[in-house]
């Protein structure tokens, strides 16, 4: 049975007609991104000299949100089977993982697909699981009958591969639970060549944002000096006439913070979520004082963040001239507070990843000793004490405390999860704890763990290895952006000083007389530039704004990479942030020592 297309599989899901999809979905969507042009255009001022969107502007902007709503709408199908395709995907190595080791009991199919899909952790791939169950119990389907249909229409490619070997090897008279030791390298190895794939991707995407923010920049550029040389203003207009002459910075405003919202969801999309810190409920010491330094900075920041407010509205004339040079540091000054947080986080992550590279050590030689003596739990943890598992020495010792007084053991092997604070020791210990109760073979469930924790650990490397490389490129890249940009403001800011000399010594010549003598080479700002300060000002907080956002975009897409938590991407934007902001002071001596040097 041949698997469907991406759009098939997208239109299926949509559960409706193609027809109905077009027409309600795509063509409302369309019609409400007309209707929508024109409420702006209606609202800023309409098609006439002097609004927002004057002109060819307007007709432009009628026709592109009806594009652009309207492909929205269509391709959103497609990427929800993207997503689904990635959720399924992160789970296949835990999950053949899972079905080996259940495989070493006795277990049949009915039994092993109940256990998964009571798993919420597996989230896409239990529900991928419940549409099989539902086929069999509901419609009397043959389990390869059921397997064969919901492989053709899976958004995953390699969870449909190896729903077909099952259904094969089904009919075959293959039992299914030699059936899923069998498949444990084969998986394996398709994982690997998938997660390879995908950091493959990466790199290619990382060429693909860095040419596309540099064309973003270039923009950026030309839209400044346009602001100078062609716009004029006054401190009378209103702010749609202040839009208005702003609109073409703007415009490559919007092109740059598309780029940066862009590349985000193309990264995420990419890039499977790899989370290092466990998800329980447990109240660890970490915790808690991790909570209690979270709660403090905010209060902080927030504190820090209404002074800074109250400063910028009472010397709002004296700072934002100086912009350039101060904004930025102006904003990461208040969100320092919540580097303490990040720091700890960061601190903890390193630990956490200590614990995970010693696991499939100690995970080996727990399943040999619960083979070789074959006595209680606590007996078994303290025959491993003499040997050394680095970070993990202190977490075994607590462990073994607990069971030597009798706790509950699962209640016990959860408190040790949550003190080991690791995604992966947190869900590989339950596989091991449930498989070698239900096979009464501790040492091949230790092995099949530690094989499989090993290969996901050699993954994370490669992962590693290309957040690294995303990290300097960002770095380098916000440089390149705020110095760039503080060179296009001393350009702009030369301009608007030669440009109001120019036109003090043309205070009593018809500038539009001499316009048209020169067959147009005057500039309109020469005729009025008394708001040429006001633009450049504008300009200095435009470019503020967007470099904040770029240090976002970047924060969150090295995140994911790396497989931390919000706290960490907060922690790396500020940093960031306050790079740009040291950056931008720097280059802002720079080039006015420069300038004086030159005498521009």
């Amino acid at each position: 049975m041949q698997r469907m297309s991406y759009w098939q599989i997208a239109l299926r899901r949509v559960e409706i007609p193609v027809g109905q999809f077009l027409l309600f979905y795509v063509g409302g969507a369309a019609i409400a991104g007309f209707l929508f042009s024109f409420l702006l255009i209606f609202l800023t001022g309409g098609l006439a000299e002097g609004a927002l969107f004057s002109g060819a502007a307007g007709i432009l902007l009628i026709f592109l949100l009806p594009i652009l709503a309207g492909g929205a709408a269509a391709a959103y199908p497609l990427l929800d089977v993207q997503r689904s395709a990635t959720l399924i995907e992160k789970e296949m190595h835990m999950f053949i993982t899972r079905m080996g080791i259940l495989s070493l009991g006795e277990v049949g199919a009915q039994s092993i697909f109940d256990i998964l899909k009571q798993m919420s952790d597996y989230g896409e791939l239990a529900n991928e699981v419940k549409r099989i169950e539902t086929l069999v119990d509901k419609w009397h389907t043959s389990l390869p009958e059921a397997s064969r249909i919901v492989a053709q229409q899976s958004p995953s490619p390699l969870w449909a591969d190896f729903l077909d070997r099952m259904a094969f090897s089904i009919e075959a008279g293959q039992a299914i639970d030699e059936f899923m030791r069998s498949e444990q390298e084969t998986v394996a190895e398709q994982y690997t060549t998938l997660y390879d794939t995908r950091l493959e991707s990466v790199d290619t995407m990382k060429e693909i944002y860095v040419s596309l923010v540099s064309a973003g920049l270039f923009g950026l550029v030309i839209a400044g000096i346009h602001l100078v040389l062609f716009e004029v203003g006054s401190d009378s207009d209103t702010p749609i006439m202040v839009a208005s002459r702003l609109r073409f910075i703007l415009l490559a405003s919007l092109v740059f913070t598309i780029i940066q919202v862009a590349a985000v969801f193309a990264f995420r999309a990419t890039v499977p979520e790899d989370p290092t810190f466990a998800r329980d409920e447990m109240d660890t010491p970490f915790r808690l004082n991790f909570f209690r330094a979270l709660a403090g900075a905010s209060i902080l920041t927030s504190f820090l963040t209404v002074i800074m407010v109250i400063l910028l509205a009472a010397s709002w004339e004296a700072v934002t001239n100086q912009w350039d040079r101060y904004g930025l540091i102006f904003i990461a000054a208040p969100l320092s507070p919540m580097l303490i947080p990040a720091i700890m986080i960061g601190r903890e992550e390193r630990q956490v990843l200590r614990r995970d590279e010693t696991y499939p050590d100690f995970i080996r030689a727990l399943g040999g000793t619960a083979q070789a003596r074959s006595s209680e739990p606590s007996a078994t943890i303290k025959a491993l004490r003499g040997i050394d598992f680095g970070m993990l020495d202190r977490s075994i010792d607590r462990l073994e405390k607990r069971l030597s007084t009798r706790i509950d053991s699962d209640r016990a092997w959860d408190y040790f999860n949550a003190d080991t604070n690791s995604a992966v020791i947190s869900r590989y210990t339950r596989i091991y704890i449930e498989g070698s109760q239900s096979s009464g073979k501790p040492a091949d469930t230790a092995e099949m763990v530690s094989r499989s924790v090993g290969s996901l650990l050699s993954l994370r490397r490669r992962r590693a290895l290309s957040a690294n490389t995303m990290r300097g490129v960002a770095l380098g890249l916000l440089i390149a952006s705020v110095t760039s940009l503080n060179v296009t403001i001393a350009i702009v800011l030369k301009l608007g000083d030669s440009i109001a000399g120019v036109a003090e010594n043309f205070t009593d010549t018809d500038v539009g007389a001499l316009a048209e003598f020169g067959a147009g080479l005057a500039l309109p700002v020469m005729e009025d530039a008394s708001g040429v300060g006001e633009n450049i000002r504008m300009f200095k907080i435009i470019v503020s704004i967007l470099i904040l956002f770029q240090v976002i975009a970047v924060s969150i897409i090295s995140n994911r990479l790396r497989g931390g938590i919000w706290t960490t991407a907060m922690g790396q934007g500020i940093q960031l942030l306050w790079v740009a902001g040291i950056t931008s002071y720097i280059t802002s001596l720079v080039l006015e020592a420069a300038s004086a040097v030159f005498g521009v």
